[in-house]
């Protein structure tokens, strides 16, 4: 039982879009839309071109995807991080976050936002060391918010 990343090529974008598709249903049927851009094969054409967007292999099969945004301050943004149903509680997550810290290593600050009302990815993200830092509301009026979530690694 291996998990791998593998920096995702333009071939890539149609299973990374059905893929996420299918890992960001709950958030679809819990807030009426996917995270922007998640539906667009367009979109993941253009993550993948910018070089920061992997697949999540599992016994060589995608079993997800992980797409970070790296600045020049030593701050990695996770902007998408998904693994669908099929491949849930194999400690596939857990392995990809390794993997992706040992990609970026000179990384000092990890961030990400994760919907309010996703309390295992709360409960995944504090298991891996992130701790919640605060809110933000995208949509004025819209009860919808986003919790951010940071970790940070001492070198």
């Amino acid at each position: 039982m291996t998990t791998t990343l593998e920096l995702a090529n333009i071939d890539d974008a149609e299973i990374l879009n059905s893929t996420s598709i299918e890992a960001f249903t709950g958030d679809y049927e819990e807030y009426g839309s996917y995270p922007p851009g998640i539906g667009s094969i367009g979109w993941h054409q253009s993550e993948i071109e910018k070089g920061h967007y992997y697949k999540i292999q599992f016994n060589g099969e995608t079993a997800g995807g992980i797409c970070v945004i790296p600045s020049d301050n030593d701050r990695i943004e996770i902007k998408y991080f998904f693994i669908t149903e099929k491949y849930q509680n194999r400690q596939i997550g857990s392995t990809t976050i390794e993997l992706i810290e040992k990609q970026y290593s000179d990384a000092a600050v990890w961030v990400l936002s994760t919907p309010y009302k996703s309390f295992r990815n709360h409960h995944f993200y504090e298991k891996n060391g992130f701790i919640k830092v605060g809110e933000s509301q995208p949509i004025p009026n819209n009860p919808f918010r986003l919790f951010e979530y940071k970790k940070e690694i001492g070198k």
